[in-house]
């Protein structure tokens, strides 16, 4: 009896045309074990890549900032005591989503910490990741590095990282729009 293997499935991708969520969060650090959410950006993105609508929230946190993350998001604690609770918030992102492809610049990041909040809200996300990361990982495996200023760099996309979800939002998709023709 011959043994078929099965083929990996390739990474998902969204076809053009398809429609998804580009999102990014900022964070108050690296591990969604004992950090936590304090920005969260969504453009929601039609057929042909025209975002088609946004989502924006600042959380309010119940410690201070780390300064590292004030210095490199520009993200205050005074900002912050205006912003929702995430168990508001969270909520009201998941009904934008919708059942969505949720698109990010290294998505696993990301992710962690939307089912951490997710597990906590007992709350199903079922949206499939997509990691726009991979894709230039793949498509332009002669870049000397994958940051995202890098690969908008290469593709002429004024680099206009802010380190703020909603920023990081628009030239994410510029840039996953772009390797989604190469």
């Amino acid at each position: 009896m011959a043994v078929t293997r099965r083929r990996a499935k390739p990474a998902p991708a969204v076809a053009d045309g398809a429609k998804f969520v580009f999102f990014d969060l900022e964070t108050t650090g690296l591990s969604p074990r004992g950090c936590r959410i304090i920005e969260i950006g969504a453009l929601r993105v039609a057929g042909g890549g025209v975002a088609c609508g946004s989502f924006h929230a600042l959380i309010r946190i119940e410690e201070r900032l780390p300064f590292f993350i004030t210095r490199l998001t520009g993200i205050t604690d005074d900002m912050l005591e205006d912003g929702d609770p995430i168990e508001a918030a969270f909520p009201r992102f998941c009904e934008f989503v919708e059942d969505l492809p949720l698109v990010a610049y290294n998505v696993n990041f990301d992710m962690g910490f939307l089912r951490r909040e997710a597990a906590r809200q007992r709350i199903k996300l079922r949206n499939t990741p997509v990691c726009a990361l991979s894709v230039a990982r793949r498509k332009l495996p002669e870049l000397p590095n994958h940051k995202l200023k890098t690969v908008a760099r290469h593709f002429g996309i004024e680099d206009a990282q802010t380190h703020r979800a909603l920023d990081d939002c628009e030239m994410g998709l510029r840039v996953f729009s772009e390797l989604t023709r190469v």
